[in-house]
């Protein structure tokens, strides 16, 4: 019954980076660069600015993509960010799967299947 329940708990869910374009900055955010589109460089050139398509992520966030390794659970990662900022867990959990949720929406991870002991 437990391992049925546990088959849906998004904690226990192992993301993986599937954006390899980013960077670490000297200040330990990341930042996700993508290439600009053509119209996008385009329309720059016609206002005289150079167009960017990179996102800077916050420190919380720097922290959780950091943390993304392929092995750590969705749970692994909050208690990182809990230790880090000294939060209560349930705080740390539901900002790290908000934070998930949007990043594997716009398709920068995945998530592996975990195998069932």
């Amino acid at each position: 019954m437990t391992q049925q329940k546990d088959k849906y708990n998004f904690v226990l869910y192992v993301p993986e980076v599937k954006h390899e374009g980013f960077r670490v900055t000297e200040t330990g955010t990341v930042v996700l660069e993508f290439a600009v589109n053509p119209v996008r460089k385009l329309m720059g050139k016609l206002v005289n600015r150079e167009p960017v398509s990179d996102i800077e992520f916050d420190e919380l966030s720097s922290t959780a993509w950091l943390s993304i390794d392929g092995a750590r659970s969705v749970l692994d990662i909050a208690r990182i960010q809990s230790a880090k900022t000294g939060d209560d867990i349930d705080e740390a959990v539901r900002r790290v799967v908000k934070f998930m949720r949007y990043v594997a929406k716009r398709g920068w991870i995945r998530f592996k299947e975990v195998q069932q002991i």
